[in-house]
């Protein structure tokens, strides 16, 4: 039990510090940007196009499991802290982020809405 306690706090005050969660979806290319100060999702596609989502809440499931939330209760985005998040883009170099996220407003495209995401303080990692 005080392990999971222990747990809780140190992915709390690692999410805590986190201003800005910047995720990577692939092919078709797609960057999404929350930003916690101002509780704004922004997304970004290949062809340049911005969306900007206003009133977006971070909001803390269980242990490394986050979700944004947008005003109306819709799920936007759900954050997995596990290191296994991957863009879906094949190259020659391996690149592993902290969070695995899925986005629903991406499902149909961009590697079917499943991503990786880096933070402030939770960096990009590659093998």
């Amino acid at each position: 039990m005080t392990k999971k306690i222990m747990a809780s706090i140190f992915l709390f005050s690692s999410v805590s510090q986190a201003d800005v969660i910047k995720c990577s979806f692939g092919e078709p290319s797609v960057e999404t940007t929350y930003s916690m100060v101002q509780s704004t999702l922004t997304s970004k596609d290949s062809d340049g196009k911005v969306r900007i989502v206003k009133n977006v809440s971070f909001q803390i499931k269980a242990p490394g499991v986050f979700e944004l939330v947008a005003s109306n209760g819709k799920i936007l985005q759900k954050l997995f802290l596990n290191y296994k998040g991957s863009d879906g883009v094949d190259g020659d170099t391996e690149r592993i982020y902290p969070y695995e996220v899925v986005d629903s407003s991406l499902l149909r495209s961009a590697n079917k809405g499943i991503g990786g995401c880096v933070s402030n303080s939770l960096k990009l990692k590659t093998q």
